[in-house]
Order: C-alpha cells, then structure tokens, then sequence
C-alpha cells in the first residue's frame, strides 16, 4: 500500500487548490475529481468546516481594533457568522451597520442588517443574528 500511495501522490501531484484537469474536470488534492452529486465523508466536512471557521474568525480580526472592541462575544460571533457566510469584501460593504457599531448603536446595527440583500437570502439567519445584534445576546 505505500508504494501505491507513493506512486500515486508523485505522478498525481498533490495540489493544494481546485483546478481544472487537462479534461476540464475540476480536481484536486492527489487526483480527486470533484463531481455535482459526490458523498463527502464526515470527516472531510468537518476538516472543512473547522477550517472555513478558522478563516472567518482570521479576516475578523484583520477588522480595525477599533470596530472589534465594542462587541461583545456575542456580537462578534454575529459578525464572524456573517464573514462565514459570505465573506470579509461583501460584509465590509455593510457600511451603515459598521458606522452603527462605530457609535455603538446596536439596534441600527440590527436594521441595516435586515436592509440588505443578504438578509431576503437567509431569511430567518439574518433574523436570528440581528437580534442577537440588537440584544448582545
């Protein structure tokens, strides 16, 4: 079985981004085709999960001190769940809420969550984080 491991991690490389193969099929790792309709193992989803919430809570604290000192715990999982979601650029473009949290006015930093597009895609999240937003709990 090492042998074959070996083998087969040299000649397929082992690539640690998803590309298209000379086929066009979008791969990556060490030769692993990704498929619409492909089972992920549990281990693999929670690999990715952990590591998808590493990254969150990482472009979180890249945000200025000064926007992240107000928050409480709570507050800033809801900012966290937010990155998690759609990403640093696109939660950063929340400015109204930002300024908001800037003069720690937190029930227009509810608002402005529910006046967005985000909050018509994910309904009863966007719900469930505003108040949480709103409360700090």
């Amino acid at each position: 079985m090492e042998k074959l491991i070996k083998s087969l991690t040299r000649h397929e490389g082992r690539v640690n981004k998803l590309y298209l193969d000379s086929e066009g099929n979008l791969s990556g790792g060490i030769g692993h085709h990704f498929r619409v309709g492909s089972i992920l193992p549990d281990e693999v989803i929670d690999i990715l999960f952990k590591a998808d919430i590493a990254t969150a809570i990482s472009e979180f604290n890249k945000l200025n001190i000064n926007l992240r000192k107000d928050l409480n715990a709570d507050r800033r999982r809801v900012i966290v769940e937010m990155i998690f979601n759609m990403g640093l650029n696109k939660v950063s473009y929340f400015k109204k809420m930002w300024d908001a949290i800037r003069i720690g006015d937190f029930d227009g930093a509810s608002r402005e969550m529910m006046d967005s597009k985000w909050a018509t895609q994910v309904k009863g999240r966007a719900d469930e984080l505003a108040g949480i937003m709103r409360k700090g709990e």
